[in-house]
């Protein structure tokens, strides 16, 4: 197995809009961990995130970029670059099969340290409220934002609530959002995402 050292150059933004409205669940990433939770712990991927993967004593610089409401990354090595790929994998992997000759596979969460304590630590320091995913049935449900209220109709949940779900309806694949605010329990439906 190859070795990674991973170091961020620059950390990136946290979009409001991105990570926290309805397309969030493509700049959140689950860390796999042995601690028995119920629930999973997501991780934020930064718009404009950099880091340096030296893998074989070879630099891979890896930028995350924004494709409409997704995350998409580009990579560089000396004088190797790619086009935009889905995921840091395919970035990095593309460059090291061409400087390597060889067609070995990197893995993403590795290649972006996310496997690092101190690097998820750092991922995390602007955040107050910790997301996290876990199952109802055959939903995959996201809490990005929790508030709390003294309304039982709610379930004393409050303004600042935020959560996602995606489930095909009528054939369809469609993200549910919702939010709440002062007054309100607000539910939208998108769909074509």
């Amino acid at each position: 197995m190859l070795k990674y050292k991973v170091t961020i150059i620059l950390q990136g933004k946290l979009i409001q809009n991105l990570h926290f409205g309805p397309y969030a669940k493509d700049w959140w990433i689950s860390c796999p961990t042995h601690n028995g939770l119920t629930y999973t712990l997501l991780y934020p991927i930064h718009l404009g995130m950099k880091t340096i993967t030296t893998v074989n004593q070879h630099d891979f610089i890896i930028t995350v970029v924004q494709n409409n409401f997704e995350p998409e990354y580009i990579c560089q090595s000396e004088a190797l670059q790619n086009n935009i790929c889905q995921s840091s994998s395919k970035a990095i992997t593309s460059i090291y099969q061409q400087a390597f000759s060889t067609k070995t596979r990197l893995d993403s969460l590795l290649v972006m340290g996310y496997d690092d304590s101190e690097i998820c630590k750092m991922l995390l320091s602007d955040i107050y409220f910790h997301p996290y995913t876990f199952k109802i049935g055959n939903l995959n449900v996201i809490i990005f934002e929790i508030g709390k209220s003294n309304n039982p109709d709610w379930n004393y949940a409050g303004k600042g609530y935020r959560s996602s779900f995606v489930h095909n309806f009528c054939k369809t694949r469609m993200i549910f959002f919702q939010e709440f605010n002062n007054n309100n329990a607000i539910a939208r439906i998108y769909q074509n995402f």
